[in-house]
């Protein structure tokens, strides 16, 4: 009998065994069919977005793509988006270079924006990229008569016979600090919309604006200023006044910009009679020494009833100062008048100003005004010398000058600070400075500009630690980073180890 019951004990425990076995099997066998499932499941969900993703692309392109960069540096603002959706002319713009994976990357600031401009434009707006190398004919086809010679990697703006050429390296501010420290390029701004838009509004313009620099009288580079100008329709070339009869005809503005040398006796009827013809002049000049004066500048200026001095201003007044030891950087005051709607107190920094005067030249046709001016408590160093000082006074930095006594009233504007326009302070504070958009906004009344672009710059995060840890504090970070941390994440590692094993 014994053996009947342990013959049946093994069978119950061998057909438990084959149940169990039966039922991992089964269970192995879900296990699988599950993991086929979900694979397949993933490969069908990626097949449908490839599907859904092909099909929205061709059907929809760029109307359905957003630019999540953190200042929208891939895509045109509103006020571009304006300007190219009511174009009724054809512009082509082409980058001269191959597009290959390499150079999308090099020029990925440019290449995606472009692509914005020709989806905004209704059609009006191609691009195209064009190696000149391999297809030197390019230049010819774009600037027939050789008057821009575009370089390889530049873009070419085109509309019809009219040509601008863009510059990838004058898209951006630098930092000159950075570089005077570290010889470093650091980019504080992105002017790409700001260039492109102003190429466009210049090519596809009826009207034909040009701005001349002075250059042999060792005047300051204008690069920023070259953008700003171009932003608004305005074309820019260089001029020496060396052999020339005659300012070009086509002169709508005649810069000085800061010059380190006074102008030619042969210059000074040049100068005068251009302004004698209803020319227009901005004369810029802020104090960097005692040695430096203009007296042939000067002769010309007198016949606008301005004068330059050789005064340094220093501002008493502690609200207008920036560092207190010294009055030579300071705050200013915009005069109501001609070229401001209403007085702005404070509204404009700048650092060793020379002073503008009236010059007594008292004729009822020629009206002069301030257009920057100090506090009440400034005075006039002659010569750069404190010991020198005048008595305290509203100085002027800036002031207009209009001359009605010719057949064409004639404007001339002086400016006693390059704080408004060098290439250095621009760099730094960007385009969209209020001292850069009050110059533009000078510039733009001098020239009767009623509508003009105004594309704001886009500012570059700066990402640079302004100042480091200490020695100790960076000793200790390290061994929180290096140690402490990948010990406590080993740690927790263990834990969860053991306790899933358990389970």
């Amino acid at each position: 009998m014994s053996h009947i019951n342990e013959d049946l004990d093994e069978a119950s425990v061998n057909g438990k065994a084959k149940d169990k076995v039966k039922k991992n099997k089964n269970v192995d066998k879900r296990a699988r069919s599950l993991r086929f499932f979900s694979i397949g499941s993933v490969f069908f969900i990626i097949a449908i977005l490839l599907v859904i993703n092909i099909f929205f692309d061709s059907a929809f392109g760029d109307k359905l793509s957003w630019d999540l960069s953190a200042s929208k540096v891939n895509s045109i603002s509103d006020v571009s988006r304006g300007i190219v959706s009511k174009m009724n002319k054809d512009v082509e713009i082409v980058g001269l270079f191959e597009l290959t994976k390499d150079a999308e990357s090099t020029y990925s600031d440019f290449v995606p924006v472009l692509a914005d401009y020709a989806a905004q434009s209704n059609g009006h707006i191609t691009v195209r990229y064009v190696d000149p190398v391999k297809y030197p004919s390019i230049m010819t086809e774009l600037d027939p008569n050789k008057v821009v010679n575009p370089s390889a990697g530049f873009f070419v703006v085109k509309c019809g016979d009219k040509v601008k050429v863009i510059n990838p390296s004058d898209c951006f501010t630098y930092d000159q600090q950075a570089y005077m420290q570290s010889g470093s390029y650091v980019a504080t701004s992105n002017n790409v919309e700001l260039n492109i838009t102003g190429a466009i509004s210049t090519v596809t313009s009826d009207i034909l604006t040009k701005a001349y620099f002075t250059a042999n009288h060792s005047e300051a580079t204008h690069v920023q200023l070259n953008t700003l100008l171009s932003n608004n329709g305005i074309e820019v070339a260089d001029v020496s006044t060396l052999e020339l009869t005659a300012i070009p005809d086509d002169c709508s503005l005649l810069i000085i910009d800061d010059p380190k040398a006074d102008i030619s006796t042969n210059d000074i009827s040049l100068l005068a009679d251009y302004l004698g013809n209803g020319g227009k002049m901005i004369v810029i000049s802020g104090f960097e020494g005692s040695g430096l004066m203009f007296p042939n500048l000067n002769d010309v200026l007198h016949t606008m009833n301005l004068n330059i001095t050789n005064s340094r201003i220093s501002e008493n007044d502690g609200d207008y100062r920036i560092q207190a030891t010294t009055g030579y950087m300071s705050y200013a005051d915009i005069a109501a008048g001609t070229f401001a709607d209403s007085a702005h107190t404070q509204a404009i920094i700048l650092a060793d100003a020379r002073a503008m005067n009236v010059f007594d030249n008292p004729k009822t046709y020629i009206v002069t005004e301030p257009i920057i001016t100090t506090s009440s408590l400034a005075v006039l160093e002659e010569n750069g010398n404190p010991a020198q000082s005048g008595v305290p006074g509203t100085q002027n930095i800036a002031m207009y000058s209009a001359n009605s006594g010719g057949k064409v009233k004639s404007e001339a504007i002086v400016i006693g600070t390059t704080y408004l326009t060098s290439d250095d302070y621009i760099g730094q504070y960007s385009l969209n400075d209020q001292n850069v958009t009050f110059f533009s906004s000078l510039v733009n009344k001098l020239l009767g500009n009623t509508s003009t672009v105004q594309v704001e710059v886009k500012q570059i995060p700066n990402y640079i630690l302004t100042s480091a840890p200490a020695a100790n504090m960076q000793g200790i970070w390290s061994v929180v980073l290096i140690a402490i941390l990948p010990m406590v994440f080993v740690v927790i590692g263990i834990v969860i180890y053991k306790k899933r094993k358990n389970m």
